[in-house]
């Protein structure tokens, strides 16, 4: 289940820390009167060109990869793009050089034609990251006691599998007490209105109860068809 940004002690949104120099300093630019529009846009340009050397140079203190929350990461990038006033039909391309993991490996199983395309990239990242999310919950709730030597080996293998799911690291108290909530909420819907809302990538759970009520809905209004 996606749910938003991470939310810092004052109750506001946070992106990945990989993004946050680079979203800082564009917040600084716009501050500054800037009479050449060619060198405004030449120092968002080189700022993003130092963002991609932050992705893919190796770290010697490794931090998180931003893409182990695809919500929040292109969230960011969108702002950035925004900020920098870049045509939209460039935003695949420059995302392109930041993709790993599950997103990149959901980019190269699109059509070719479609690699191009923002919202289909974007769909099928996000479609990848559900997907991983829920094998990873899955793993938490199927663990057994047989597959770890010894109750201490349970405990480490639950909790190391409980931070993989709910990246407590990243997540706020409120956004893992949502995820919880949100799991247990589908687990008892009526089989057929669970399976309408989770055929939609949903991110929070004001997402989730609308689904659900749109599902009621065309139940009860005799000309709207089946839920598809």
């Amino acid at each position: 289940m996606m749910l938003g940004q991470e939310q810092d002690p004052g109750g506001g949104s946070q992106p990945p820390r990989a993004t946050v120099s680079l979203l800082r300093s564009t917040a600084s630019q716009q501050e500054v009167k800037v009479e050449n529009q060619e060198d405004l846009a030449q120092l968002w340009e080189t700022q993003w060109q130092e963002f991609l050397s932050t992705v893919e140079a190796p770290q010697i203190l490794p931090e998180p990869s931003p893409w182990e929350d695809a919500h929040i990461f292109l969230a960011s990038f969108e702002q950035v793009a925004t900020a920098f006033q870049w045509p939209k039909e460039e935003w695949a391309a420059r995302l392109r050089p930041t993709l790993g993991g599950d997103a990149e490996q959901a980019y190269s199983r699109l059509e070719v034609g479609d690699r191009e395309d923002y919202g289909k990239m974007k769909a099928a990242i996000l479609q990848a990251d559900a997907v991983s999310r829920e094998k990873q919950r899955q793993h938490f709730r199927r663990f057994c006691y047989q597959e770890a030597e010894g109750p201490r080996q349970v405990y480490n293998q639950l909790q190391r599998l409980c931070h993989q799911w709910l990246k407590v690291e990243r997540h706020s108290k409120e956004q893992i007490l949502e995820m919880l909530i949100l799991e247990q909420f589908l687990a008892i819907l009526p089989p057929e209105m669970q399976s309408w809302v989770k055929r939609h990538n949903v991110e929070n759970s004001d997402q989730v109860i609308s689904l659900a009520e749109d599902f009621l809905l065309r139940q009860w209004v005799p000309e709207t068809t089946e839920p598809q």
